[in-house]
């Protein structure tokens, strides 16, 4: 018997992005703090879908339409 547990998409999209909702609800952030959160839930569904594949620059490119220093320059990171 198998401990491997499976969840749909929708099921792990749903789950952190509640997580992130949670820790958004319970602590006084900055708005690079947010972006960092929302970049960390759009990189572990992108990594996910590629299966394991995908990089920061695809993360970045597929989510927000721009190339990295792009990103990074708007958001002074």
């Amino acid at each position: 018997m198998s401990d491997v547990r499976t969840f749909t998409e929708e099921y792990v999209h749903e789950g952190v992005n509640a997580a992130m909702n949670m820790i958004l609800a319970e602590f006084e952030i900055d708005d690079e703090q947010e972006e960092l959160l929302a970049l960390m839930v759009n990189a572990t569904l992108t990594i996910l879908g590629s299966e394991m594949k995908a990089t920061i620059e695809d993360v970045i490119t597929v989510n927000y339409a721009v190339d990295v220093d792009e990103f990074k320059s708007e958001r002074c990171l």
